[in-house]
């Protein structure tokens, strides 16, 4: 119970920072924003002192809540609309300026709950994790039929634990004390996914992500690799400038 009351407590921090994150960021010209939420399917890959994979950990699930901000890496509506010579150069190569339209950087921030069970030696163990991580990735957008195109994305994922416990034998640990959790963690993925744009500035997006740790967490020479598959459900609104 204290457990998940924990967890709750955490979630909600989370998405507040979420929020005030967004609100602080409203001053930026936008062109377009993301709202996303889904949920995860954790790995842990444990491999003991003697480079042996630990069996009996089982994926966890737990919920993503995340906000980001796209921009075309280059848009050529607006920009040859200009007289600039950028806009010269790429009417001189439009095939050039066509394909670099279907690409888009990313910036965002996300919360993500990384969860596990198992048992080892009839002894039950959870693990139950609450991160905050700022994401920029790179995007490509293909569209195959009217209003409806295809996505693929890869991604870079900075993590920091907001909160963690591991329960065993009947006791709470504080994942915050050890080092295989805490501390600034690196994770690097990609996404693939669908997007439908249901009217002029709002789409809806459907896609699976798959994440890992770049660098293993090491401690008295165990290390451990968290590797979340998510499915991501995201309301896409791109605001008219005015």
């Amino acid at each position: 119970m204290y457990t998940h009351l924990f967890a709750t407590a955490a979630g909600r921090k989370g998405c507040i920072l979420l929020f005030l994150t967004f609100l602080c960021m409203q001053n930026l010209r936008a062109q377009t924003w993301a709202f996303q939420t889904g949920s995860n399917l954790t790995t842990f890959d444990f491999t003991n002192s003697a480079g042996q994979v630990v069996s009996g950990i089982k994926s966890g699930s737990g919920n993503l809540y995340g906000i980001q901000f796209q921009q075309k890496l280059v848009d050529t509506t607006a920009l040859l609309l200009t007289s600039s010579p950028w806009a010269i150069y790429f009417n001189q190569h439009p095939t050039l300026g066509k394909l670099l339209g279907k690409f888009q950087w990313a910036l965002g921030i996300q919360y993500n709950q990384y969860n596990a069970v198992g048992d080892a030696v009839n002894v039950a163990f959870s693990y139950q994790t609450d991160y905050l991580g700022f994401r920029p990735s790179l995007q490509f957008n293909q569209p195959i039929y009217k209003n409806l195109s295809l996505q693929a994305a890869g991604i870079l994922q900075v993590n920091q634990l907001l909160h963690g416990n591991q329960w065993v034998n009947n006791r709470f640990l504080d994942l915050k004390q050890d080092p295989q959790f805490n501390g600034i963690q690196m994770m690097a993925g990609f996404q693939l996914g669908v997007q439908q744009m249901i009217s002029e500035g709002l789409s809806l997006s459907l896609s699976y992500q798959q994440m890992s740790t770049m660098q293993a967490g090491e401690v008295q020479g165990t290390h451990l690799i968290l590797r979340p598959k998510s499915f991501v459900f995201g309301i896409i609104f791109q605001p008219k400038n005015k």
